[in-house]
């Protein structure tokens, strides 16, 4: 199998995920806003490890990065992994949570949830930035 070319369907997809995110916060849905959040950087983390020939179909991928982290010599590949684990760490506790128990109070306020989207863009610059130097 090519791993350029799975990494890139990933990383595909990742993007999508951040658009879906964009688009949920735009229509007030905050918790599709964190599931979209989540799925990017499932697949932003797949694509990357894609990248280096491992495969996971299992959640909390962003987890498996510490297995490439040793073949990393530059610091903005070491920085996009440390983002990426701290992004899961952080979003996915918050996709557990059962948004009809919080009727008087909410899982995200909208203010977080844009500088979430914000968080998000800059590490999908990031992961391009690393995916293009890969490849030259």
């Amino acid at each position: 199998m090519n791993n350029s070319a799975l990494s890139s369907e990933y990383l595909s997809k990742a993007f999508r995920y951040l658009k879906q995110a964009k688009t949920s916060l735009e229509e007030g849905d905050l918790v599709g806003t964190l599931d979209n959040s989540y799925n990017f950087v499932e697949n932003l983390s797949k694509a990357l490890l894609a990248l280096y020939g491992y495969y996971s179909l299992e959640e909390h991928t962003s987890q498996k990065l510490n297995l490439i982290l040793s073949k990393l010599t530059e610091e903005k590949e070491i920085a996009l992994v440390r983002k990426l684990q701290l992004m899961e760490e952080k979003l996915y506790p918050l996709t557990l949570l059962d948004e009809s128990s919080f009727k008087d109070s909410v899982i995200i306020r909208n203010f977080e949830a844009k500088g979430l989207i914000k968080e998000l863009e800059e590490i999908f610059e990031l992961a391009n930035n690393v995916f293009d130097e890969f490849h030259s």
